[in-house]
């Protein structure tokens, strides 16, 4: 009985074995075949309404604002002014909310951002939360956007805060502070912003220059941002399986609130360095699928990127070659789409104070060279398609790479 048992286990393990086997000698031959095929299993979807259709949609969703202001309440926010903008709406949400900081929601909050407040929580709370609206009674109200497996929700359960998994106390936060008599109050506020950034910056003109310079197209653009929201921005895209095409989300902070009285300089700079913000997101879903074709390059002419970047992030998103390239990449497309767009008179200026801040401020410590070499391929290539801009980019990136004996933690050449 114990042989006929074994020979059981054994036999399964050998089924088990042989497409473990076969998966992982196709992955050596092919891939990016069984990443995508990953990809298929387990990335979410979406469902995307008529609303968002063809459209490039500006928004401040209740829910989402919801956690947003549950976020900015907890000790973690409140240390990290790239977390929270504390301006004119920030000191009437605390006037409001203050009462109930000791909420449970709150607390919880805290204990996962403690750990990495630029982690996969804060993406989770930005996807998820999209997925519900809240009635009058401050009842949350399901409305499946973006589909999750469910196996993924149960994989990051204790990892991660997920929405799904704290609507009782959510929903108690919402009903204690009366968060929708709230929203409604400052609906007119919202929608003025939401005027304001159609002002600023000219998404349709953005979705047809990078669509003319990539070969990639996107049928829906949701802009999503808070008031409360600081400098920590993100992007991400999901495909509609249904319909068969993919919808882009980036989440920002708001746009200026007075922009009335400028003179045309003045807006314009204004509107350039706001442009840059949205549009340094937006690009990444352009420009993170070409630089996938080029990682063989890339890696050859990025060996360390300790030398292209000195920041001292929290995030891991940008430390890799892979992420610090990327960062380079879409604030330098953003210099090319500057050029095609604004005036003679203001562009140097624009093009100027967006490299200052991801030179200086942000510590991605080549960006000046290499933003001023792209221009100068971009002109000289009568401004090509950017794919024609990575080859050369990457070959004058290895040149530019330090040699292997020099300490590029210190950024020393």
């Amino acid at each position: 009985m114990i042989r006929k048992t074994l020979k059981i286990i054994r036999n399964l393990l050998l089924l088990l074995l042989i497409p473990i086997l076969i998966i992982g000698i196709i992955y050596i031959i092919n891939p990016k075949y069984i990443e995508n095929k990953a990809m298929d299993l387990f990335c979410p979807t979406v469902n995307i309404n008529d609303e968002y259709l063809n459209k490039i949609v500006v928004e401040t969703p209740e829910v989402y604002e919801l956690m947003q202001i549950a976020c900015s309440l907890t000790e973690t926010f409140q240390a990290d002014e790239n977390l929270i903008f504390k301006g004119t709406y920030y000191k009437e949400v605390e006037t409001y909310f203050i009462p109930f900081k000791n909420h449970e929601l709150i607390s919880k909050l805290n204990e996962y951002f403690k750990a990495n407040p630029y982690g996969n929580s804060q993406h989770t709370i930005r996807i998820l939360s999209l997925n519900y609206k809240i009635n009058n009674n401050n009842e949350l109200i399901y409305s499946e956007i973006i589909k999750v497996k469910t196996i993924l929700l149960k994989l990051f359960k204790t990892k991660v805060f997920l929405v799904p998994e704290n609507l009782d106390l959510i929903e108690s936060f919402a009903k204690k502070s009366n968060f929708k008599d709230f929203y409604n109050n400052h609906k007119d506020y919202y929608s003025k912003l939401i005027s304001n950034y159609h002002k600023l910056c000219n998404f349709e003109h953005m979705k047809n220059w990078l669509e003319s310079k990539f070969s990639v197209e996107y049928q829906s653009y949701r802009i999503v941002f808070s008031p409360l929201t600081g400098g920590f921005h993100s992007t991400t895209k999901f495909k509609d399986k249904v319909k068969n095409i993919e919808q882009t989300f980036m989440y920002v902070s708001a746009p200026y609130e007075n922009i009335e009285g400028l003179s045309d300089k003045d807006f314009e700079i204004k509107a350039g360095g706001k442009a840059r913000e949205v549009f340094s997101e937006i690009d990444h879903n352009y420009v993170n699928p070409l630089t996938d074709k080029y990682l063989k390059e890339l890696e050859k002419a990025m060996p360390d990127y300790l030398f292209w970047n000195n920041q001292k992030s929290k995030s891991s998103s940008y430390k890799s070659s892979y992420g610090t390239f990327n960062e380079y990449m879409t604030w330098g497309v953003f210099s090319l789409y500057a050029i095609d767009t604004y005036s003679e008179e203001n562009v140097d200026t624009i093009i100027k104070i967006q490299a200052d801040i991801i030179n200086d401020n942000r510590k991605f410590n080549r960006f000046r060279e290499f933003n001023d070499e792209l221009i100068k391929q971009y002109k000289e290539n009568s401004k090509p398609e950017i794919e024609k801009l990575y080859v050369p980019m990457l070959e004058w990136m290895k040149k530019k790479s330090a040699p292997k004996n020099v300490n590029s933690k210190q950024g020393v050449q």
